[in-house]
């Protein structure tokens, strides 16, 4: 028990408590909006009551555990997972396009010892840790093209993404990917030359795929039917009614009319139920949560840690920015969840991931030496 107890201490003195706690409180806010927004969809889909806060709190042990674990290792020990993890996640998708369960139209889903996982939630984190190894290899010898082959990592993924399809999730990879380009010092040539290339990818998109098509064309009300647009409706609804402090918990009606309260619109059932201060304190822990680690790897002199820790945190503040100006009708409505805080295992599990990173990357002994 003795070195079990000193094992914490000294794991708990390396990482940054700070950002830890932030985690924790934005964990717990997920358990208590949980318990307001779940029932109500769940008695819909005539289940019992607490179905899915059930589901959700049984995660938070194995999410907890998840950021333990992953934080207790190395600089090279992540960079060794990553590399495992993205051809396992390979290997996943096209398990999950072959064999798995359709939803809407989309196979993104798959069974596992009745599990419903998610396999491309898993590559977001690997994939962002291995293309800033890449990068970094590259900035330490310019010979190596670890640029290149972060463009062939890349480049292998996005046609099964888009095969099963997943439009939304091949856009927070390569607009990821082109964050650490562009932090990593990149010539702005060859930046612009991505970026039009992904947005000549993207208008193409825009006519392969008719759900793509369909959402951007409502988001810009070329469609004369509303009746697809009746959860934005319901969720501004909701931020109205809520005002500055909320109807209180479990009294708002979102949640009994908008069939994806508990996960994409579970920002709204917090406006209406809890209000704006609410919200405004959640945003402001996600900033917390965001900018901790970036001013923290400031002092760092590795370029690995500076662009593995600027992607997790770019990706991290896209899937926020998506899901709250998704429920403000600020965007084409786009699947993704509330970081720890909507319904959804494998994106709460990825999450666990992405934070376990960051604290093995904000520790002192990752940020100070180059050569790790």
């Amino acid at each position: 028990m003795a070195d079990i107890s000193s094992i914490f201490r000294k794991w708990f003195a390396s990482i940054d408590q700070f950002l830890l706690f932030t985690v924790l409180i934005i964990i717990a806010i997920g358990i208590w909006v949980s318990i307001t927004s779940t029932p109500a969809i769940a008695l819909k889909l005539e289940l019992e009551p607490f179905h899915f806060v059930k589901q959700h709190i049984a995660l938070i042990p194995i999410v907890l555990v998840l950021i333990a674990v992953i934080s207790s290792l190395q600089p090279k020990h992540i960079r060794l997972l990553s590399l495992l993890g993205y051809f396992g996640s390979i290997v996943l998708i096209i398990c999950t396009i072959l064999f798995g369960t359709e939803i809407k139209g989309a196979k993104r889903w798959m069974n596992i010892f009745g599990f419903s996982l998610q396999p491309s939630e898993f590559l977001k984190p690997v994939l962002t840790i291995l293309t800033a190894w890449l990068i970094a290899e590259q900035y330490k010898n310019a010979k190596f093209q670890g640029i290149f082959i972060s463009l062939i990592s890349i480049c292998l993924v996005l046609p099964l993404l888009l095969f099963q399809p997943d439009v939304g999730m091949t856009l927070v990879i390569v607009t990821t990917w082109l964050a650490q380009l562009f932090i990593s010092g990149l010539s702005i040539t060859m930046i612009l030359t991505f970026i039009f290339s992904s947005i000549g990818a993207l208008s193409g998109l825009y006519f392969i795929f008719p759900h793509f098509t369909d959402r951007v064309n409502r988001f810009f009300g070329s469609n004369g039917e509303d009746t697809d647009l009746y959860q934005i409706h319901k969720s501004l609804e909701a931020f109205k009614n809520g005002g500055w402090f909320g109807k209180g918990p479990g009294e708002g009606t979102v949640k009994m009319n908008v069939p994806d309260c508990h996960s994409d619109f579970i920002f709204s059932v917090i406006g209406e139920e809890f209000g704006l201060l609410v919200c405004i304190i959640i945003i402001s822990l996600f900033v917390i949560l965001a900018l901790r680690p970036l001013i923290k790897v400031l002092k760092s002199s590795s370029m690995f840690c500076y662009s593995a820790v600027f992607g997790i945190v770019f990706q991290i503040i896209l899937q926020i920015t998506i899901n709250i100006s998704t429920a403000l009708n600020l965007i084409p409505t786009k699947g993704m969840t509330l970081p720890f805080i909507s319904y959804g295992g494998s994106a709460m599990l990825s999450s666990a991931i992405n934070i376990g990173f960051l604290l093995v990357l904000t520790k002192y002994d990752s940020l100070m030496y180059e050569e790790i």
